[in-house]
């Protein structure tokens, strides 16, 4: 993985959503030193702290890791294959627990 690239990214929302470190740090459960650290280039964020900053500034992986380029071939391709191949019950089933498990992972995360 680019880290400077990845930090570039960070650092680009942030400013664009004029949020200083200090805040998106707070938001992030980050301090603001190792936050510089990533998007300086020096810091090399774990997938869970790269996860908790797009969160907080409420971004998709995809956009910060691949500043918006492209989406991801799950969410554009595999996604709706899998889906494809059940019922409309069954999709509703796999939909409803998509959404809780991605709300539980916010609420783990914050």
């Amino acid at each position: 993985m680019d880290y400077e690239a990845l930090g570039k990214n960070i650092r680009t929302e942030r400013k664009k959503q004029q949020l200083t470190q200090e805040q998106l740090s707070e938001k992030a459960g980050i301090s603001s030193v190792f936050l510089s650290q990533i998007e300086n280039g020096k810091g090399i964020p774990s997938l869970e702290t790269v996860v908790s900053i797009t969160f907080a500034l409420n971004v998709s992986l995809d956009y910060i890791v691949l500043n918006g380029r492209k989406q991801s071939k799950v969410l554009e391709n595999e996604l709706p294959k899998l889906l494809k191949k059940h019922p409309n019950k069954e999709k509703e089933l796999l939909i409803d627990s998509l959404k809780y498990l991605l709300s539980r992972l916010e609420r783990e995360l914050d």
